[in-house]
């Protein structure tokens, strides 16, 4: 008898399939995987650049001496810039939305390039006589968006400050 020496079409064909198959499956893995780690790197950009922005605003509106724009809250007022004078150098400052950034006189407190803002501030009083309450509403998307759900996002940042010097 003749010895067989190789393997047969068929099991070339098996093989290849196989290895197909599995070679598929790893490489939409990795492209999941790889989405799921830019949105979250994208979200977290997102959250540092609104949330250093709104700690900042809300220490210098808890902290200053007094609410300039709109100088009185009664009834509730919403509106998309505000102005207060410092306690510690008496300097007036307009913190101001424009649908793209927020601004602290003029300055950017986000990254415009990778992010972009839109807010609101509602200013709120019991009576003439009690401080006002401000509320700070942000909501942060990407500044450009792609085809993929992995580059689209709506993240709402919100904060309500009382004025302690009014």
């Amino acid at each position: 008898m003749m010895k067989k020496n190789g393997f047969t079409l068929i099991e070339l064909l098996t093989v290849v399939g196989i290895l197909t198959a599995i070679g598929s499956i790893a490489v939409s893995v990795i492209t999941v995987t790889l989405r799921g780690t830019r949105k979250t790197d994208l979200l977290e950009s997102a959250r540092q650049n609104g949330g250093a922005a709104l700690s900042q605003i809300v220490k210098s509106i808890r902290y200053a001496q007094s609410l300039d724009a709109p100088a009185i809250c009664v009834p509730t007022q919403t509106t998309n810039a505000i102005t207060i004078t410092s306690l510690s150098d008496h300097a007036q400052t307009t913190y101001s939305c424009n649908g793209v950034s927020i601004s602290s006189n003029s300055a950017s407190l986000i990254d415009t390039n990778a992010i972009k803002v839109q807010c609101s501030f509602v200013c709120t009083q019991t009576t003439v006589n009690d401080p006002p309450t401000i509320t700070i509403k942000l909501l942060l998307s990407p500044q450009t968006t792609g085809s993929f759900v992995d580059t689209t996002f709506n993240l709402p940042l919100q904060s309500s400050v009382t004025l302690r010097n009014y």
